[in-house]
C-alpha cells in the first residue's frame, strides 16, 4: 500500500491532461446587442496577456506553462505536490513525505479560478458566475495522481490516483464547504483497483445555491 498519505490539492484555496493553449476557447460571458455570445477576452476584465495579474506569491503571470506546472490560461496544472505550492523546496507546504514528488495533474472551470481578474485586486478571480466575483472557489477541481512507492520488500510499486471535489456551500465535510464525489484508487501491488466512491447526482453548488452538473466519468478505473 502507497506509504505516507494521499493529499487532496484545492489550488492554494489552492492557487488541472497537457493540451494546447489555443484549443481552449475563453468562457462566454454574456450576449452583445445582436444576441451573440461574448468572451471574456471582449469583456473590460483584466486578463493575464495584460500583465497585471500577480499570482499569491507575488510572480506576475503569464500565458503557457510556469516553472511550478501552472497553465492559469487553460486552467490546467501539470506537476507534482512540491510545485503545487508554488514553493520548488522539496515539501508540500512545509511537510515532508514519499508522496511530495509524485506528479500531479489538476483542472477547473472559472467559479473555481477565473483566467480573468474582474474585481481589479490584480489576482484571478475565485466564484466568477456570471460577471459577479464571490471571492470562494466554487464548481469543482480535480486531483490526478501517479506516483511509486516501495512496499515492504524494497520494490518499487506504481499507483494512480483521481478525485473530484465540488464546493456544496457552509457545513461540507471537506474544508468546510466543499464534498469529493468521486474517487477511484489503483494500487495492483496492494490488491486496490477502481473505483473507491461515486456519488449521486454528482452535483456541485454555486454561490447562489444553484447546482451545476460535473462529469464523472473521466478515469476508467483501471491501471493505467
Amino acid at each position: 500500500m502507497k506509504k505516507g498519505k494521499i493529499v487532496f490539492v484545492m489550488l492554494a484555496l489552492m492557487l488541472a491532461l497537457s493540451v494546447p493553449m489555443t484549443a481552449l476557447a475563453d468562457k462566454p460571458v454574456g450576449f452583445d446587442a445582436s444576441g451573440n455570445e461574448t468572451a471574456w477576452s471582449s469583456s473590460s476584465c483584466a486578463k493575464i496577456q495584460d500583465d497585471t495579474i500577480y499570482a499569491s506569491t507575488g510572480e506576475l503571470l503569464h500565458t503557457g506553462y510556469d516553472e511550478f506546472g501552472y497553465n492559469y490560461q487553460a486552467h490546467l496544472f501539470n506537476g507534482t505536490y512540491d510545485s503545487s505550492d508554488r514553493n520548488l523546496d522539496g515539501t508540500y507546504w512545509g511537510s515532508t513525505g514519499d508522496y511530495v514528488n509524485d506528479s500531479l495533474s489538476m483542472k477547473w472551470p472559472d467559479e473555481w479560478l477565473a483566467n480573468v481578474d474582474c474585481n481589479g485586486d490584480g489576482k484571478l478571480d475565485r466564484g466568477l458566475v456570471n460577471g459577479v466575483v464571490g471571492g470562494t472557489s466554487l464548481g469543482w477541481t480535480t486531483n490526478h495522481v501517479n506516483g511509486t512507492y516501495f512496499d515492504a520488500d524494497g520494490v518499487e510499486q506504481h499507483y494512480t490516483y483521481f478525485v473530484k471535489i465540488v464546493y456544496v456551500g457552509p457545513g461540507g465535510s471537506l474544508w468546510g464547504s466543499y464534498e469529493v464525489v468521486q474517487e477511484v484508487y489503483n494500487d495492483p501491488a496492494a490488491g486496490v483497483t477502481g473505483l473507491l466512491f461515486k456519488s449521486d447526482p454528482g452535483l456541485g453548488h454555486l454561490d447562489d445555491g444553484t447546482t451545476i452538473e460535473i462529469m464523472l466519468d473521466e478515469p476508467s478505473g483501471t491501471e493505467e
